[in-house]
């Protein structure tokens, strides 16, 4: 089941700003809709919510965190294998990471890295890799009301 937008939505357009896949629509100051078909239930937009108006998949109230506190994705460069892979560059609608070079990684080509401007804490990077080498802070469950 996909993220849903209740009532005490203010139509701000948080939420379509933030998520990844487009599946947010709506017009400036009415009630948004969620797109259960293209939803991914990654929580972006709940993070971002003033009114906290969003359900996440299971019915619970999403929680809005202060701008500093924004779920991002965080790499452990011992594990990131770089230019032997980009799965999580590829795959970041956001353009939130990139290769930079490391001084405790020798790949030629560096380790991914994230721009904290640019990532919406969604968790496409952190499921695309196999190497256990992102993850998101806060965890998930920290993301509820």
């Amino acid at each position: 089941m996909a993220y849903t937008i209740i009532e005490t939505c203010i139509g701000c357009t948080a939420c379509v700003k933030k998520c990844p896949v487009e599946a947010i629509s709506g017009r400036r100051n009415e009630l948004h809709i969620i797109d259960e078909e293209l939803c991914i239930n990654c929580g972006a937009c709940g993070a971002v919510c003033p009114p906290e108006a969003i359900l996440d998949e299971i019915g619970d109230l999403c929680r809005t965190f202060p701008r500093r506190e924004l779920p991002l994705s965080k790499i452990i460069e011992e594990n990131c294998i770089g230019s032997g892979c980009e799965l999580c560059i590829n795959i970041c609608p956001f353009e939130a990471l990139s290769l930079q070079d490391s001084p405790s990684n020798h790949d030629y080509y560096g380790i991914a890295t994230v721009d904290d401007k640019k990532c919406v804490g969604c968790r496409l990077c952190e499921q695309a890799c196999g190497w256990g080498a992102i993850y998101i802070d806060p965890p998930r469950e920290m993301l509820k009301k």
